[in-house]
């Protein structure tokens, strides 16, 4: 009995390391979180998330996005007083006084790193002229990216009933802002030096709000592959955190509302972690497609003997997809081009084949000829007859002609009737006479 126990312990053992461990679902504390692929903006995981909640200081990542688009990191801003006396008391700032002059760059650093909420009010009235003027364009920006359950009300955050997002609408935000190098790199600094000014002769050092980077604030939440982004919090808001996370060529990014801080746990960071230990458990990048692949044959409009091709796919398609997917749930759709007719080249396009997963597009790979197809003369004129009959007041035309004819047959065909007839009629008389 001992020798059978030892025997299914080295068993179990042996099974669970040759075969791959795969991560569960997590169970996500927060009431709305995604899960996105940052490449593609694929979901992997999803709760709640098109439920419009309160953003709090996630909101400046938009700012941070037309600073980008529309400024220069050179540029010197003075900070009006209204810019720097428009925020909650309180609330997160680095310091700014009325009429300081700061880089663009600085204001950046201090909104993304310390969230400083004057520095999101200089910096509207830097791009726009005034902080009204700079909501219209982040609104106007939020639905170019798709985010279409947001409206901001602010720069910054602070709670306004009608300052809200979703978690969907946010992974869409965030994955524009990380194609961006300059936001990139300022969301995963650390610290940060701000240098003198002209009210100040001190050096302001800033510290990164988001604990998944931060070592000098907290190891408990600390998460090797974090990139950044930006965290948030209200009393109305709870708890928010934008994320992303890079392990070898897989790129993630999270979202998380609402979240609570109980006890010693800030599930803000808890459910974050949990996302990308997930992801990077369950999923890997699978090739999905090669290239040259052969996908299907078609038949070459005007061309001899109405000659085929096949096409190729003209280049290799790469995914993030389960682990342990089944390549038959991969569904593919094959899209041609109007009309394929010679003459045609080897590797012109001649239609794209687009890849679905869990109904979410993968890709798509344009499908190319494999050789050269030649124009047959006689098919072209066959094709412009063709053509021309479909035409409506064509084939009228034609019909009216047809029936013409038929009548100037008909008219020929009993006139000679009719002459035949008093042929005959005459030569019956002349006999009749000679009798």
């Amino acid at each position: 009995m001992k020798k059978l126990t030892t025997v299914s312990i080295i068993l179990f053992i042996l099974i669970h390391l040759i075969l791959p461990v795969y991560a569960e679902a997590p169970d996500i504390h927060s009431p709305s979180a995604i899960l996105i692929d940052a490449a593609s903006g694929r979901i992997l995981f999803e709760k709640n998330i098109h439920e419009k909640m309160y953003p709090a200081s996630i909101t400046k990542i938009m700012t941070a996005i037309l600073a980008l688009e529309n400024g220069s990191l050179e540029d010197m801003v003075t900070a009006s007083y209204d810019a720097v006396m428009n925020i909650e008391l309180g609330s997160s700032n680095i310091g700014i006084l009325p009429d300081e002059q700061l880089s663009l760059k600085d204001l950046l650093y201090g909104l993304l790193i310390t969230s400083g909420n004057e520095c999101a009010n200089i910096i509207a009235g830097h791009i726009s002229g005034s902080i009204e003027e700079f909501v219209t364009l982040m609104n106007q920006r939020a639905q170019e990216l798709g985010a279409k359950n947001t409206h901001f009300a602010n720069t910054n955050g602070l709670h306004d009933d009608n300052h809200y997002t979703t978690a969907y609408d946010m992974s869409l935000i965030a994955k524009h802002a990380m194609t961006i190098p300059t936001f990139r790199e300022i969301v995963k600094t650390v610290t940060y030096e701000l240098p003198p000014t002209n009210k100040t002769n001190e050096r302001r050092y800033l510290s990164n709000t988001n604990l998944l980077i931060n070592y000098y604030k907290s190891k408990k939440y600390l998460y090797q592959p974090a990139i950044g982004i930006k965290t948030g919090y209200t009393t109305k808001a709870g708890h928010t955190l934008v994320a992303a996370a890079k392990q070898g060529d897989m790129e993630l990014i999270s979202v998380v509302l609402g979240a609570t801080l109980e006890g010693y746990t800030n599930y803000s960071y808890e459910d974050t972690r949990n996302l990308f230990k997930y992801g990077f458990s369950d999923f890997s990048i699978q090739t999905v497609v090669n290239s040259n692949d052969i996908v299907d044959e078609v038949i070459v409009k005007e061309s001899k003997n109405n000659e085929h091709v096949l096409l190729l796919t003209q280049q290799s398609l790469s995914a993030l997809l389960p682990k342990d997917i089944d390549k038959n749930a991969i569904v593919s759709q094959v899209t041609l081009n109007d009309t394929i007719k010679a003459p045609i080249s080897k590797n012109d396009i001649l239609g794209v084949i687009s890849y679905t997963y869990n109904d979410q597009l993968i890709g798509q790979v344009n499908l190319v000829a494999d050789r050269d197809v030649e124009r047959d003369p006689f098919q072209v004129f066959k094709s412009k007859v063709i053509a021309c009959l479909s035409v409506a007041w064509v084939r009228y035309i034609l019909y009216a002609l047809v029936f013409i004819i038929i009548l100037r047959t008909l008219d020929v065909v009993l006139k000679a009737n009719r002459k035949k007839r008093r042929r005959l009629r005459r030569v019956r008389n002349v006999k009749y006479m000679h009798k």
